[in-house]
């Protein structure tokens, strides 16, 4: 095989037969030729001596000197005929130094008719051949020299003149090796693949069966005509289909170096109950992949280590999706591939997916967690989803854009709109002699307090408007949900605006009028502040605050998300409350859905550290400049 190389200019199409040939195989025509004018003239010599003349050795110089590399042949005989017959046994070529193996071919035997006429004319016309036992490796050794390169640049002017002219061309039992720059080999299985062609301009019909890496396969198709594969100067036409159990892959399109399947551009079309057989064929696993139905189409092009697919569409598990791009880089010597991924689904239930890669803990879907220290392929995917499930989150307009590299994933983007708030988070995903480790930062912006209320199974606020926040985590497991549950977060809450119930203000300072009224209406919040640290979902939101025209309330809870318990002591600030006010603090206390309240006992220390500096507080330092935009963040003593 040879890769896309200058070509001389070629003849009109309809003169084919005046494109020059190789000058080797005119040479080796020459000389066959003569030899068999010579036996011609003796009839009777022809048929006694042509079958016992062997021509191994001849050929074998022949196609060393022209391939610049060792090449043996055990056997090469001829029968005389109308149709002369060619019977070649034990061929072999040599690899390049530095390959993996000593022969770059190994054929075990070739028959073939050949149409005497036209070879005495200068033509290579095959009315049937058949190749049995042919293995081939491809390959480049470590300076990148590919061994289906032969002889010095200049020799390869030749373009593709050598390709014979034929009816039908019958393979069994070969095998085609390519082995990647990473030194993984990819194995093409041929039980049986023909080529027929009615002639010079008409269409070549593929049809083969066999397997690629273990992976049974089929492939069909028409081909461009034998005239176009000889001139070269056109893209050669492609419409294929490959067929590997309930998997199909079709390409309609045209390659410019087809033996090296390089210079490739046409439309894609992919269709797939299931990614076992895709996977396979890549050579990767099937455990922990889920089992769902995979449609594609798109354009496609493969430039040299670029393959990539365009404006790729389709669905995935029966969900509609548009994209960018699917693009595959081949790596360099020693390298990864690279993958990059842009799609923007229409709805991705994870929940569903996960489940049927059999990821899941106590029937709850559950993400797994992964690094690895030389990945191949990298991989960057840049995914966006109108409607997404995980777990009990149910999102909308998500956005992801990560990448897999040596010992890390790196979240440079995760985005969504969920329990009525716009969420925003940047994650790495790294390892230490611990194990897994997860941080992020986290935004929280235009959140709704009713619906994370109900997310978090709490019983109807006093409170109303929207909160903000930045939260910081520090996790460890080998999936999400359990490095969740472990979770160490800092975070910090604000509002600015909205409203709380008087009756609140009233209860927290323990105001006399409480005792014969009930405070009505709601008064206008100017602020409110809670700093968060939480620990395997057991922690203490300190300070909490809350200040309105009314008089400001202080104070501490701790908590248990595990349980659904809290224990929270709220105060007045006795100079912002009014004269009626006892200022006696009230405790809330017990389950979240229903907890009891009664007045408290403030001990000195719990006063004492309400009236601390809140910069006090155990949160990191990019939370704390976050927390002094608030109105309600102390910065000293009170």
């Amino acid at each position: 095989m040879s890769e896309a190389e200058t070509k001389p200019d070629a003849p009109p199409q309809d003169q084919p037969k005046a494109k020059p040939r190789p000058r080797w195989l005119r040479r080796a025509l020459f000389t066959l030729g003569g030899l068999l004018l010579l036996l011609g003239s003796l009839p009777v010599a022809a048929w006694i001596l042509l079958p016992r003349l062997e021509l191994a050795d001849f050929a074998a110089a022949q196609a060393s000197e022209r391939l610049g590399r060792p090449v043996t042949i055990e056997s090469l005989r001829l029968t005389p005929g109308a149709r002369l017959g060619l019977t070649v046994s034990g061929v072999a070529i040599a690899n390049i130094e530095g390959g993996s193996r000593a022969e770059m071919l190994r054929l075990e035997r070739l028959t073939a008719e050949l149409d005497l006429p036209a070879l005495l004319g200068g033509e290579v016309v095959l009315p049937m051949a058949e190749i049995a036992g042919l293995s081939l490796l491809l390959e480049r050794n470590a300076e990148r020299v590919a061994n289906w390169h032969f002889g010095p640049p200049a020799a390869a002017s030749s373009g593709r003149g050598w390709m014979p002219l034929f009816q039908a061309l019958r393979v069994t039992g070969a095998e085609i090796l390519f082995r990647t720059t990473g030194g993984l080999t990819l194995p093409t299985r041929v039980e049986t693949a023909s080529l027929t062609a009615e002639g010079l301009h008409a269409p070549v019909r593929l049809d083969a069966t066999g397997s690629y890496n273990n992976v049974a396969l089929t492939l069909q198709g028409p081909l461009d005509s034998i005239a176009s594969f000889r001139d070269g100067s056109a893209p050669f036409s492609l419409d294929l289909t490959a067929t590997a159990g309930e998997t199909t892959l079709a390409l309609l399109g045209s390659a410019r170096d087809p033996l090296n399947f390089d210079g490739v551009q046409g439309q894609i079309e992919l269709r797939a109950a299931n990614p076992d057989a895709l996977l396979a064929l890549g050579g990767m696993g099937t455990e922990g992949v889920p089992r769902i139905a995979l449609e594609l189409a798109g354009t496609f092009d493969r430039q040299g280590d670029v393959w990539r697919i365009g404006m790729p569409m389709g669905a995935l598990d029966g969900a509609p999706f548009t994209g960018r791009v699917l693009q595959l880089t081949e790596g360099a010597r020693g390298e990864p591939d690279a993958i990059l991924l842009d799609l923007a689904l229409t709805r991705l239930d994870l929940n569903r997916v996960l489940r049927a890669g059999g990821h899941e803990a106590d029937g709850v879907a559950d993400l797994p967690l992964a690094v690895f220290t030389a990945p191949d392929p990298l991989l960057e995917l840049r995914l966006s989803a109108e409607a997404f499930t995980y777990g009990a989150l149910e999102a909308r307009d998500g956005r992801l854009v990560a990448t897999l590299v040596p010992g890390q994933v790196r979240v440079t983007t995760l985005a969504m709109q969920a329990f009525g708030a716009r969420i925003g988070a940047a994650a790495l995903l790294d390892a230490d002699e611990e194990g897994l480790r997860v941080t992020a930062d986290v935004i929280m912006g235009e959140a709704e307090l009713e619906p994370l209320r109900r997310a978090l199974g709490l019983r109807e606020l006093p409170l109303s408007g929207r909160v903000e926040g930045r939260l910081s985590i520090n996790a460890r497991g080998g999936s999400l949900n359990a490095a969740a549950r472990d979770a160490h977060v800092s975070a910090v809450l604000l509002m600015s605006g909205g409203s709380i119930a008087r009756e609140v203000i009233e209860m927290a300072s323990t105001d006399i009028r409480a005792l014969f009224r009930t405070a009505r209406g709601r008064t206008r919040l100017s602020c409110a502040i809670g700093v968060l640290d939480m620990k395997g979902g057991v922690g203490e939101l300190a300070p909490l605050r809350l200040r309105s025209a009314n008089g400001m309330i202080s104070g501490i809870a701790t908590f248990d998300l595990n349980r659904h318990r809290l224990d929270l002591v709220i105060g007045s600030h006795r100079q912002t409350t009014g004269s009626f006010a006892l200022d006696i603090p009230v405790r809330v206390s017990g389950s979240f859905e229903d907890p009891g309240v009664q007045p408290a006992q403030w001990s000195s220390a719990g006063r004492a550290r309400l009236s601390a500096p809140d910069h006090t507080a155990p949160i990191p330092p990019g939370l704390r400049d976050y927390a002094r935009r608030s109105p309600c963040f102390f910065a000293g003593g009170r």
